[in-house]
C-alpha cells in the first residue's frame, strides 16, 4: 500500500470521525500553537514548533502539524491525526489525557523549507499531558509521547477553546 493511500485513509477516518459531532452543542472546538522537542535519532534531537487543531469533549478528534530540525537544519514534517481520551470522563475538557497520533512524516535534507519527493514514512505514537486551564477559554498543555519513527518526543501547547 503507498504513503499516498495510507495518508488518504487517515484522513478519511478523521472526517467520519468529525461530522457525527457537528450536532453536539456542548463540544469543544480548540485551536493550539505548539512547541515540541524530538528525538528521531538517538545521535541528536530535533525542535520546533507547529499548530494543533481538535474537536471534542471527554474524547477528542483533531490534526497536529510540527515542523521540527536539528542543527545540521535537517528538518522533519509532521501531519498527524489524533484521538484524544481525557481520563476525567466524558465531560472533561481538562485533566490528565491519553492520545494516539498518527500519520505522515516528510523528512528534509536539502535544508529548512526544502521537502525532496518520497522521502518520508508513516508515524504512530501515544502521548501522556495533562490540560491546565487558565479562565473559560485559555488552556495550557505540556506532553510527552512515544512511538516509531521517532524515540520520545516533549512539548507543550498553549491554546483556546471556542
Amino acid at each position: 500500500m503507498s504513503r499516498f493511500a495510507i495518508t488518504s485513509y487517515f484522513a478519511l477516518f478523521f472526517l467520519v470521525c468529525i461530522v457525527p459531532l457537528q450536532g453536539q452543542e456542548k463540544e469543544d472546538f480548540f485551536i493550539a500553537p505548539l512547541a515540541e522537542a524530538l528525538l528521531y535519532s538517538p545521535n541528536s534531537f530535533e525542535a520546533g514548533g507547529g499548530l494543533a487543531l481538535g474537536y471534542g469533549t471527554g474524547a477528542a478528534i483533531g490534526i497536529r502539524l510540527l515542523y521540527a530540525f536539528d542543527s545540521d537544519k535537517h528538518g522533519i514534517l509532521e501531519i498527524l491525526f489524533f484521538l484524544r481520551y481525557y481520563l476525567g470522563g466524558s465531560n472533561a475538557r481538562t485533566g490528565p489525557f491519553l492520545q494516539l497520533n498518527g500519520g505522515p512524516v516528510l523528512f528534509t535534507y536539502d535544508g529548512i523549507g526544502t521537502i525532496r519527493e518520497r522521502v518520508g514514512t508513516i508515524s504512530a505514537g501515544l502521548s501522556f499531558g495533562w490540560r491546565f486551564p487558565f479562565g473559560e477559554k485559555w488552556f495550557i498543555e505540556p506532553a510527552v509521547r512515544a512511538g516509531y519513527p521517532y524515540i520520545a518526543g516533549a512539548g507543550v501547547s498553549a491554546g483556546l477553546r471556542l
